[in-house]
């Protein structure tokens, strides 16, 4: 029998495993309509995500393709070039996504959690996104707000204000966020720490420490906007 190898990386499934080339995921309530995102992209000619190739006999885990790299356990300080190159990877998925049945005019298929510990990096390059489970309809920038938060670290104290400014910049560039909705984008950010800080987790504690750093991000991210806008 194949050896089953843990996978570490993704922060919010449990139970991921490589069995030879293929991953093996233990599913959640969401695992139909990913399965289609996923298959749609794959059709569409896309290959920054894993392929949805079925699921096991007893239906307890899904089985997709593995995309070789390493994954970030936890945020760190990425370059600037780094954070374009994973908003490139985002606005063309959610730019892909526009088209997938059913979804509303103006809206995408939002991953809903693309924080650095959902990407495949080749070397130090970004080069896949992983973990679909939080994915349904949304508006693209708030997506991509969460990711800036995510990439940029927003809320840690060892970055340095005209640091987080300069990525924050870039990575509105990159995607070409217009003028127009940079003003506006400090409160989407901050929705997102919001919301965040409102989720529910398998463990109380889980839920207290993710609302603790989620609330002391925006307390930090409220001090300093001026210096961004």
């Amino acid at each position: 029998m194949t050896e089953e190898i843990i996978l570490t990386g993704g922060r919010t499934t449990q139970e991921v495993v490589l069995i030879g080339d293929r991953v093996f995921r233990s599913i959640g309530p969401n695992a139909p309509f990913v399965h289609h995102v996923l298959t749609f992209l794959e059709n569409a000619g896309v290959h920054c995500v894993p392929k949805y190739m079925g699921m096991e006999t007893d239906g307890n885990r899904e089985i997709l393709s593995y995309i070789t790299g390493s994954v970030p356990r936890n945020l760190g300080q990425f370059s600037i070039e780094q954070c374009c190159q994973a908003v490139q990877l985002m606005k063309a998925l959610h730019k892909c996504l526009q088209d997938f049945p059913g979804c509303p005019d103006g809206e995408t298929v939002c991953h809903n959690d693309l924080s650095p510990c959902n990407f495949v990096f080749n070397g130090n390059k970004p080069i896949a996104v992983i973990d679909w489970d939080a994915a349904s309809f949304g508006c693209p920038l708030n997506d991509l707000a969460y990711a800036i938060w995510m990439w940029v670290d927003i809320g840690n104290e060892e970055n340095d204000s005209h640091w987080v400014k300069s990525h924050i910049t870039a990575m509105l560039d990159t995607y070409e966020v217009p003028m127009t909705e940079r003003g506006s984008f400090y409160g989407r950010i901050i929705r997102q720490m919001e919301r965040v800080a409102e989720s529910v987790f398998p463990t109380q504690k889980q839920t207290y420490d993710t609302r603790v750093w989620a609330l002391g991000c925006k307390e930090w991210f409220q001090r300093f906007w001026r210096d961004f806008m």
